[in-house]
Order: C-alpha cells, then sequence, then structure tokens
C-alpha cells in the first residue's frame, strides 16, 4: 500500500530536484497540480479513488477548460499527464496532448516522479506528512526558491571556494604577492590588453571575511534567480552583469583594485526587479523580501574596507538590463532590438571613457609602497617583470635608479637613470633625477644641462627651487 507520506516525500523531491512548480491543489490535498516551465507541462497527482469514467470526466474539463488552466499557469501549456496514485485504469483514445499515468504501486510511483538525484534524496532524513504539505504548498516565489535544488549557484560558489584557496596557496608560493597578480582588475591592466580580468576578478577575494558575506548572498540570491529564470539566463545574467558592473568601475575608477563577486551578485538583485516588473506577480511579500534584502546588501558590503560602489550599481543596472533583454525576448516584443542596440551604445560608450582617461601605473605604485616599507627584494621584482611586461615608464625607471643607488651605488643608479632616458628622453622626472645625482657628484655642469631639461617639459615648484639653490651655492 502506498502511503500518503510516501506520495508527499515524493512531490516534495521531484519540485526541489526537476523544475517543476506546485500551482494549486484542492482543499482535500488529494489533486495536486505542478507544472514544467522548460517541458510546458501540467501534472495532475491525484490521490482519490478514480473510475474510467471519472477520469474521462476529468480528461474533458482539462479540454473545455484549457484557456483557464493557462492563465492559471501564467504560461502555455503543451502536455498533460495525469497521475493516478494506488490504482491502475486503462483508458483508450486519449487526446494526443493528454496522457493517463497509473501508479498501482509505490515502484510505479517512483518511476513517474523520478529526479536525477536520487542518491542525495535517498540519504535524507524522512520528515512528517505535514513537513512535506507546508514545503510543497508555496505561494511566494522566495519560500519555492529555497526549497529547489540549484546547482549552478552551488557551483558558482564553489569556484569562488576554489579560487580562494588557490589564491591562498599562491601567495605561500609567491615572494611578490599582490592581487593583481593573481587576476585582479585595475585599469592599467585592461587597457594594457589584459580584458580576462573582467571576470578573473569577479572570483577573488579580499579576505575570508569577504569571501564569506558574498558566498552567503549568492547563495539566497542565486537559488532565487535560478528559480525564476532558466539556468543558461541565470549564467548569463550574472557573468554580463558582473562584466558591467566592471566596466562601470574602470569608467569611473582608474586607481583600485577590484576583487569579489558583489557586482554580479549585485546584477542578480536587477534580474529580481526585472522579473518583478515583467511578471506581474506583484507579491507584496515577494516585493519586500527582495528590496529589504538589496538595501542591506548594499549597505552592509559598504562596510568593508576598499568597497566598490560603481562595480554594485554598475552591476546593479547591468542585471536588470540583461533581464529586461531576456523578458522582451521571451514576449517576441519590437523593443527586444531597440534595447539591445541601446546596450551596445553604453557599453561602446563605456569603453571609450574607460580607454581615453589617464591611467593610473599601478606597477610603479607597488614599487614605491615597497621600496617605502623597505622591502627592497620586493620592489626589485615588481620593477623587473614590470619591464619585462612592457608596461615601463619614465617613473619605473626613477624607481629603479633609487633602489640600485640603495642598493649598489650611485654610479648604478645613474645607469639605471640613463637606460631610462634613452627611452623616454623627454621625461622631466628622468632628467631632475639625473641633476640630483649630477650634484651629489659635484659635476654641476651636468646637473645644469639635465635640470634645464627637466624645466623645459614641466616648471615645477621642486624644480625651480633647485635652479635657485645651484645659482645661489655655485
Amino acid at each position: 500500500m502506498i502511503t500518503e507520506k510516501f506520495i508527499w516525500k515524493n512531490i516534495y523531491e521531484y519540485i526541489k530536484y526537476t523544475d517543476y512548480d506546485f500551482i494549486t491543489t484542492s482543499e482535500a490535498l488529494d489533486d495536486v497540480w505542478l507544472y514544467s516551465r522548460s517541458k510546458k507541462t501540467l501534472k495532475r497527482i491525484i490521490l482519490s479513488k478514480q473510475t474510467a469514467q471519472s477520469t474521462m470526466f476529468m480528461v474533458q474539463k482539462i479540454m473545455d477548460h484549457h484557456e483557464e488552466i493557462e492563465r492559471l499557469v501564467s504560461q502555455s501549456v503543451e502536455h498533460y499527464e495525469i497521475l493516478l496514485i494506488d490504482q491502475e485504469i486503462q483508458i483508450n483514445e486519449m487526446p494526443l496532448n493528454i496522457k493517463v499515468i497509473s501508479c498501482p504501486n509505490s515502484q510505479s510511483v517512483k518511476q513517474t516522479l523520478n529526479t536525477p538525484f536520487k542518491a542525495i534524496s535517498n540519504k535524507t532524513k524522512p520528515q512528517s506528512v505535514s513537513w512535506y504539505q507546508n514545503r510543497v504548498i508555496k505561494k511566494n516565489p522566495i519560500d519555492t526558491a529555497m526549497i529547489k535544488f540549484t546547482p549552478l549557484t552551488y557551483l558558482l560558489i564553489l569556484i569562488n571556494i576554489i579560487c580562494f584557496i588557490a589564491m591562498n596557496i599562491w601567495h605561500m608560493t609567491h615572494k611578490v604577492d599582490t592581487l593583481v597578480e593573481k587576476g585582479g582588475l585595475t585599469h592599467f591592466n585592461f587597457v594594457h590588453g589584459d580584458y580576462y580580468r573582467v571576470i578573473s576578478s569577479m572570483f577573488l577575494h579580499f579576505d575570508f571575511q569577504h569571501l564569506l558575506f558574498n558566498m552567503m548572498s549568492l547563495f539566497i540570491l542565486g537559488k532565487i534567480i535560478e528559480y525564476l529564470y532558466l539556468k543558461r539566463q541565470y549564467l548569463l545574467i550574472y557573468i554580463c552583469g558582473g562584466i558591467i558592473g566592471n566596466l562601470v568601475s574602470l569608467a569611473f575608477d582608474t586607481t583600485s583594485i577590484s576583487v569579489g563577486a558583489s557586482g554580479a551578485i549585485c546584477a542578480l538583485m536587477g534580474a529580481a526587479i526585472a522579473y518583478i516588473i515583467f511578471s506581474g506577480k506583484f507579491d507584496k511579500k515577494f516585493i519586500m523580501q527582495i528590496l529589504i534584502g538589496s538595501i542591506i546588501y548594499l549597505a552592509a558590503s559598504s562596510l568593508f574596507a576598499n568597497v566598490n560602489n560603481y562595480a554594485h550599481f554598475g552591476g546593479l543596472f547591468g542585471g536588470l538590463f540583461i533581464a529586461m533583454l531576456i523578458h522582451l525576448y521571451n514576449m517576441k516584443s519590437q523593443y527586444f532590438k531597440w534595447m539591445s542596440a541601446g546596450l551596445g551604445i553604453i557599453v561602446i560608450l563605456l569603453l571609450f571613457n574607460i580607454f581615453s582617461e589617464k591611467e593610473h601605473h599601478i606597477y610603479n605604485e607597488f614599487a614605491a609602497q615597497a621600496i617605502a616599507a623597505g622591502n627592497d627584494q620586493d620592489a626589485k621584482e615588481i620593477l623587473t617583470t614590470t619591464i619585462q611586461k612592457g608596461y615601463d615608464n619614465d617613473e619605473t625607471y626613477v624607481y629603479f635608479g633609487l633602489l640600485k643607488t640603495k642598493q649598489e651605488s650611485l654610479s648604478n643608479g645613474i645607469a639605471e637613470w640613463k637606460k631610462g632616458l634613452n627611452k623616454f628622453p623627454d621625461s622631466d622626472k628622468l632628467n631632475y633625477q639625473m641633476a640630483l645625482a649630477m650634484r651629489a657628484m659635484d659635476d654641476y655642469d651636468s646637473a645644469n644641462k639635465y635640470l634645464n631639461k627637466a624645466i623645459q617639459r614641466n616648471r615645477i615648484s621642486s624644480y625651480i627651487k633647485l635652479q635657485k639653490e645651484f645659482k645661489e651655492f655655485r
């Protein structure tokens, strides 16, 4: 005999591990309706005893009220399945889109309500009938999303955790350890061709607290969006929304190092807002949960050091825009093409702004910080790598010369500055540095020559002051 608990357990697991959702049930809880958006199929699970005549009457009612059923589901219904539990009835000459399936024993129920994750569900602790019923009969999308098995969300969380562990291993095995070397996003690297960083930076985090906060947020919002949208749509929103957030960050912030999944997580918030707008399901509880949750996330994330609000709001906009495009495409709206073109124009404008902004040389900054902290070997490795990658500018040689003067001798420092002047003969910084070096060697004629070149390029106060000193003390 098939028990009530067995039935509701299988219905709960079927909803959890497939894309079927609960629609409605009879007052006696003996007629449960489930719907699959991908298959456009409505299943009716009948627990009460039926005859061939009553079953045919049920089929006829489905045919007569097809349009009303579609309005209830808010989707098109192409196929119907009627599952007769604990009974066996044979009916011939059924309509092509309606199938009656008899489940006379527990084995047939398992086969009919089969899921790809039975190995997981068989190991779960059994619960009471009311426990299963309370989790199946949910009207609020967030409540339903929380019980769903969402493999893409779990996969994204796992990738973030693996990247965090790998970066910590990197930290233990590399002398020079910066987020830039690990794949962090900076304006300087992006404009020099490291375009992959708009994606790699989304899977890196400053520390464990940063990772934990983002993964908790991803677990909640990811489950909601993976439930509300198809999996490929969810991945599109997450990745492309995160990229747009990073592009907005690069367009308005040329000095910071950006890492973290927060831009992509904010894109999921935008997708939730788009769903509220386009679905027409203005459930007050759902709307309040999304809005309050978004406000709490944005407020809490601002408490972290180095918070990137540009990426947050850029991701929110990107997720909202991409989700709107998905809804318009599904609706076959003429506005889809216009909005697609609009998004393309926005991305082009962002890229134009990114490449037109004056670059901030992040590697020179790291080298200067290492020198100031007394980490000369780290500074040397950073400067050597900068030159090898072709990222060097006049300032790179200024720092390298200072480092060689400190570690070796003034003559070696001068040799480095001259090497820099061969590449950047118009550099006021290198000419000024050579003027200081020549003064230290009491070669005032050469010092004046270099200083005059520096002043010709840039008349700043420190150069003018040194020129006055030469005149006074010579």
